[in-house]
C-alpha cells in the first residue's frame, strides 16, 4: 500500500503569538483569563487588585447616586429596573476581574493544546491565521473606540457645553464598558479560532480525491478524525473556562438593554432628552455584544455540522478506480506471462496460460478494490458515529446554548418586558 504524506513546513507563529495583542489588552484591563505566559503571577495579582479597587470606586459612586438622585426617579418600576441593572453590572465587573485569578493556569493550557493541534493540521494542509488577526484587530479597535476614546469625547463635550452635567459615575461607565467588551471579544476570538479549525478540516475533507486510491483516502479520513476529536476537546475546555462568564454576560446584557430602552421611553414621554444619544449607544453596544457571541457560536456549530455532510458527499463523488489502469500497472510490474512454447500447440498453451493469469489478476484486483472500499466505508461509518457522540455546543453552565435561537428569544423577551414596563409606567405629568 502506497502512503502519501502531505507535510507542509510552515514558519507561521503559534496561536498564542497571534493572539498576543488581544490577550495583552484584556490583561491590562484586568479582565478574563488571557495573560502573558512569562509574566510572574504576583504582577497579575497586583494588577487585578488595582482593578478591584477601581470597581469598588464605581460601586461607591453608584451608592452615592442612589442617595443623591433616588428621589428624582418618580417611577417605582423604573427604580427597580435601574438598580437591578446596576447590581448586575457591579457583580459582572467583579467577576470579570476575579475570573483571571480563578482560571490562572487555563490560558497557557488552552494555548498549548491549540498549538499542538495546529502542528498536526499543518502536517496535512497549509493553514493561515490571517482572518483571526483581522477579527482580533477589529475587536481591539472597537474596545478602544467605545472605552477610552468615548470617555475623552464625553468629558470634552460636557466640559465645554454643559459642565454641570459631568458626573464621575458617567465617566467610569466607559471603564465598565471597555472591560465588558474586551472580555466578550476574547471569547469571540477563541470561538472563531475553533471555527477556523473546523473550516480547515472541512476543506481538507473536500480535497480527498480518488486519484490516490482508496487506501490513501481511508488513511486521510483516520487522520482527519483525530484532528476533529482534538477540536471537540478544545470546545469542552472553552465551555469549562467561559461557562459562568456567558451566564453573567447574558444577564448583564439583558438588564442593560431593558433598563436603557425603558429609560429612553421615559425620556421621550416626559420630553427629557438629556443623555439620549448616550443611552442609544449604550443599548446598541450591549445588544451587539450579546448578538455577536450568539452568531459566532452558531457559525462554529454550523461548520461542525457541515463535516458529516462533506465527508459523505466526498465519498460518494469518489469514482471506482479504472480497472484497465490497474491491470496495466500489474502487467508493468511483471505479471504479464510471455509465450513459452512455439508452434500451434505452443501458441494454444501460451494463450491458455495468459488468459488464466489475466483472469487471476482481474479477480485479485476486484477483491482488493472491494476490500479497499470496505475500508473507506468503515472509516466513514466510524467518523459518523464520532460526529454523533461529539455534539458541540457553547453553553452558559448548561443553562442555555449560545446560538441564533437564543438571540431571537432574547429579542422576544426584551420586547415582552418592555411592554409590561410601559403598561405599569405612569408619567409625572399624568392626570391623577
Amino acid at each position: 500500500m502506497e502512503e502519501i504524506h502531505v507535510q507542509v513546513e510552515s514558519n507561521s507563529p503559534s496561536i498564542e503569538h497571534s493572539l498576543r495583542p488581544i490577550s495583552y489588552t484584556s490583561w491590562l484591563l484586568g479582565v478574563g483569563v488571557p495573560r502573558p505566559r512569562k509574566c510572574p503571577k504576583a504582577v497579575t495579582i497586583i494588577l487585578r487588585i488595582v482593578h478591584f479597587a477601581v470597581c469598588s470606586v464605581i460601586v461607591a459612586y453608584g451608592a452615592i447616586d442612589f442617595f443623591t438622585f433616588g428621589s428624582v426617579f418618580k417611577s417605582d418600576i423604573f427604580k427597580i429596573m435601574y438598580y437591578m441593572n446596576k447590581v448586575m453590572c457591579y457583580v459582572s465587573a467583579y467577576y470579570y476581574v476575579y475570573h483571571g485569578i480563578r482560571q490562572y493556569d487555563k490560558w497557557p493550557e488552552l494555548m498549548d493544546r491549540v498549538k499542538e493541534l495546529d502542528q498536526k493540521i499543518r502536517r496535512e494542509t497549509p493553514m493561515s491565521d490571517r482572518p483571526i488577526k483581522n477579527v482580533q484587530a477589529l475587536a481591539i479597535l472597537a474596545t478602544f473606540a467605545c472605552g477610552p476614546l468615548s470617555l475623552i469625547v464625553h468629558a470634552l463635550y460636557y466640559y465645554f457645553i454643559r459642565p454641570e452635567d459631568i458626573f464621575a459615575s458617567d465617566l467610569l461607565l466607559y471603564y465598565t464598558i471597555a472591560q465588558s467588551l474586551i472580555n466578550s471579544f476574547v471569547f469571540d476570538v477563541v470561538v472563531y479560532v475553533l471555527y477556523h479549525r473546523f473550516q480547515t478540516i472541512n476543506e481538507l475533507i473536500g480535497q480527498l480525491d480518488d486519484r490516490f486510491g482508496a487506501p490513501w483516502i481511508a488513511l486521510k479520513i483516520r487522520r482527519i478524525r483525530e484532528l476533529h476529536t482534538g477540536i471537540c476537546d478544545l470546545v469542552i475546555m472553552v465551555n469549562d473556562i467561559y461557562g459562568f462568564h456567558l451566564l453573567l454576560c447574558s444577564a448583564n446584557c439583558f438588564t442593560m438593554v431593558v433598563a436603557t430602552l425603558f429609560r429612553i421611553y421615559m425620556g421621550v414621554v416626559e420630553k427629557n432628552y438629556a443623555f439620549m444619544l448616550i443611552n442609544n449607544i449604550l443599548w446598541i453596544l450591549y445588544a451587539a455584544q450579546f448578538g455577536l457571541m450568539c452568531c459566532i457560536c452558531t457559525l462554529a456549530r454550523q461548520e461542525f455540522n457541515r463535516t458529516g455532510i462533506i465527508i459523505y458527499a466526498t465519498v460518494l463523488n469518489c469514482k471506482p478506480a479504472n480497472l484497465g489502469k490497474l491491470n496495466g500497472a500489474r502487467n508493468q510490474s511483471g505479471l504479464e506471462v510471455p509465450p513459452l512454447l512455439d508452434g500451434p500447440d505452443g501458441e494454444q498453451n501460451s494463450n491458455r496460460s495468459s488468459n488464466y493469469n489475466l483472469n487471476h489478476v482481474v479477480m485479485e484486483n476486484l477483491l482488493r478494490k472491494n476490500l479497499d472500499r470496505d475500508r473507506v466505508r468503515n472509516e466513514v461509518n466510524d467518523f459518523s458515529i464520532q460526529l454523533q457522540q461529539h455534539r458541540i455546543a457553547f453553553t452558559a453552565c448548561d443553562f442555555f446554548e449560545m446560538n441564533n435561537a437564543l438571540l431571537s428569544g432574547f429579542v422576544g423577551v426584551i420586547t415582552t418586558y418592555l411592554i409590561i414596563l410601559v403598561q405599569f409606567y405612569r408619567p409625572e405629568n399624568a392626570i391623577q
